[in-house]
C-alpha cells in the first residue's frame, strides 16, 4: 500500500493528525489533533451540562414523586434542540479540520511516494 493511501485513511478513520503523524509531520499532526480534541471537549462539556441542568429540572418537577419516562423525555427533548453558544461553529469547524486533515495526509504522502 502506498504512503500516501496509509497516511489517508489513518486520518479519515483513526483521527485527524494521525496521518501526519505516520508522515513525520509531527507538529502539523499535534496542532490537528490538540484543535479537534479541544473542540471535542467543548461539545461533550456543554452536553453535560444540558444533560445535568435537564436532570436537574426532571428531579425538581418530581419532587419526591418517581417521574415517568414522558416527563423526562419532553423535559430531555426540549433542552437538546436550545443547544449551546457556539456549539454548531465549532461542531462545523472540526469537520473542515478533518477534512483539511485527510487532503492534507494525502497530498504531503503523494509527494514521498513521488520522491521514494
Amino acid at each position: 500500500m502506498k504512503i500516501s493511501s496509509k497516511a489517508t485513511l489513518l486520518s479519515a478513520f483513526v483521527f485527524p493528525g494521525t496521518g501526519q503523524l505516520y508522515l513525520k509531520k509531527y507538529w502539523r499532526g499535534l496542532s490537528i489533533m490538540v484543535f479537534v480534541f479541544t473542540g471535542l471537549g467543548y461539545l461533550i462539556w456543554q452536553a453535560t451540562i444540558v444533560a445535568l441542568k435537564s436532570l436537574d429540572e426532571v428531579m425538581a418537577k418530581a419532587q419526591g414523586s418517581a417521574p415517568n419516562v414522558q416527563e423526562i423525555s419532553n423535559i430531555v427533548g426540549s433542552k437538546m434542540l436550545s443547544s449551546a453558544p457556539y456549539y454548531d461553529i465549532i461542531f462545523y469547524a472540526i469537520i473542515c479540520f478533518w477534512i483539511f486533515a485527510v487532503i492534507d495526509a494525502y497530498r504531503i504522502g503523494k509527494q514521498k511516494d513521488n520522491i521514494g
